[in-house]
């Protein structure tokens, strides 16, 4: 559903895969690990269906994945966009902790998967407020993790602060286009990002000005125009 309207607006006869995941959007959950499990189901999928020639667009986690598969399948992938996404999430919110002090078992995530309902709710309601400007899409996103499995928005969650990818950006070698939000100022987001693509050689990262998170919701003309310009320039 994040992509529904940008797939309607690429500009060219492109053949669109769109992925859900596990423990969301009315999907069965599955075991952790979490992550792993999608990826490699993923690239599964990629190798099944004999798809080439493939321009991955990934959103938050979704460029994580985006990020991984396109440096395990250099063949096949000729094109990658990421959209509001860090190789390593945890280094911004909690800098020098390792990935073995995340644990599934932390005090916090034995609170959220204990919250009631409503509590829940609650939370997701404020989460959204940091998510998008727009009020009918903070309504929206909070009614996808009220509706989620909440243990795997919870260990999912947990996934992706265990996650560093700044290593893996050495491989990729199709040109990269990045796109972030600059809530709350370009000045303090661009050298974050800067910082954690340091590795990837071939980029071009952009700002929306006036956009949280989801700047498909906030930006949406401007998304628009980054990704099908990115189109023309890199896909034959």
């Amino acid at each position: 559903s994040v992509w529904d309207e940008t797939v309607t607006k690429l500009a060219g006869p492109f053949q669109s895969h769109i992925v859900s995941y596990a423990g969301f959007n009315g999907m069965q959950p599955i075991s952790t690990p979490w992550y792993d499990t999608i990826k490699k189901q993923l690239i599964e999928y990629i190798k099944t269906k004999n798809l080439s020639h493939i321009t991955l667009i990934g959103h938050s986690m979704g460029g994580n994945l985006a990020i991984e598969l396109a440096a395990e399948l250099p063949n096949r992938v000729s094109g990658l966009i990421l959209v509001e996404s860090v190789p390593c999430m945890r280094e911004l919110m909690m800098p020098g902790v390792s990935a073995e002090n995340i644990q599934y078992e932390s005090p916090y995530s034995k609170q959220l998967l204990a919250m009631s309902n409503d509590d829940f709710k609650k939370m997701a309601v404020q989460s959204a407020q940091y998510m998008t400007n727009v009020d009918s899409k903070m309504e929206l996103l909070t009614n996808w993790s009220v509706a989620a499995d909440r243990k795997t928005y919870v260990n999912g969650y947990t996934d992706l602060l265990k996650l560093d990818l700044r290593d893996q950006l050495s491989k990729i070698k199709t040109t990269t286009l990045i796109l972030g939000a600059s809530n709350p100022s370009q000045e303090v987001v661009k050298p974050n990002y800067e910082k954690q693509y340091t590795n990837l050689k071939n980029k071009q990262i952009l700002f929306a000005d006036n956009s949280k998170h989801f700047i498909m919701f906030d930006q949406p003309e401007w998304l628009y125009t980054q990704i099908n310009r990115y189109l023309k320039q890199n896909v034959k």
